[in-house]
């Protein structure tokens, strides 16, 4: 009978230490520890808060995922050699599964991402929908932003980030709306009425000068008529007597007949 117990307790105690086995080697790999010949490491960065975007975020590849996010921090902190400037620059790491990417090692997935990079591939940190969670998608955007270079040496391959429509959209609101506030209305008002003034005493000016030109432009035009009536005469006389144009206005006598 205690044979039996011994044996019943050896059982059930094998039972169960295969069973934790199998459990913490199910949570190892699915906490990213399984397969790590598969995984490559990226990174991107956005100048712009990521809401929604945490450490087990889905990396798509033109809407297929193929790996996901395992750290978010920022660039000052991952390279404190970087300029002041980037410090504040939020950088996000990414493990890549070369699997889902079709490739037989790292290597070739990195080369790859490189080659995809320079055809304009770029990182935009997109909304999930109603969740409020965030992804990263890579694509091919029409008009991908220059590389710009950096002012850190990435530790790993670095994707170019692209800001999403919607951010590109609020950020040029917001600048738009921060330019007409730092209009001085009251000022442009009263360049406007000045202007006004300015034109309407130009307009009284332009009305004095031509009332005070009037009774001189009415003695040059009656000069001017005259001188058209004198030429008409002129001509009529000159068609009857085309000699006149050889003879003095004052006509003298000849030498030989003068007395």
């Amino acid at each position: 009978m205690a044979s039996d117990n011994h044996a019943s307790f050896a059982r059930i105690g094998f039972t169960v230490i295969i069973g934790v086995a199998a459990v913490l080697g199910t949570l190892v790999y699915l906490g990213g520890y399984g397969g790590r010949g598969s995984l490559v490491t990226g990174e991107t960065y956005s100048d712009t808060p990521v809401s929604g975007l945490s450490v087990g975020s889905e990396v798509n590849f033109r809407g297929v995922k193929v790996g996901q996010v395992t750290e978010i921090s920022f660039v000052g902190v991952a390279y404190p050699e970087a300029a002041e400037a980037d410090h504040q620059k939020i950088l996000v790491r990414i493990a890549f599964d070369t699997r889902q990417l079709r490739f037989d090692s790292a290597d070739d997935a990195e080369d790859a991402l490189r080659a995809l990079i320079a055809k304009g591939m770029r990182a935009t940190v997109t909304s999930s929908g109603v969740t409020g969670l965030s992804k990263i998608e890579m694509n091919f955007p029409e008009d991908p932003l220059p590389l710009a270079p950096l002012s850190w040496q990435p530790d790993y391959l670095c994707i170019p980030p692209q800001p999403s429509m919607l951010t590109s959209f609020t950020s040029a609101a917001s600048d738009v709306m921060r330019r007409i506030g730092k209009l001085d209305f009251a000022a442009a008002w009263t360049n406007v009425t000045t202007a006004a003034t300015s034109l309407a005493r130009l307009t009284a000016n332009a009305d004095a000068l031509v009332e005070s030109q009037r009774a001189s432009a009415a003695a040059i035009l009656a000069n001017l008529e005259e001188a058209t009536q004198a030429l008409r005469e002129l001509a009529a006389e000159l068609r009857d007597d085309p000699s006149r144009l050889l003879r003095p206005v004052e006509e003298r006598p000849l030498p030989e007949t003068a007395e």
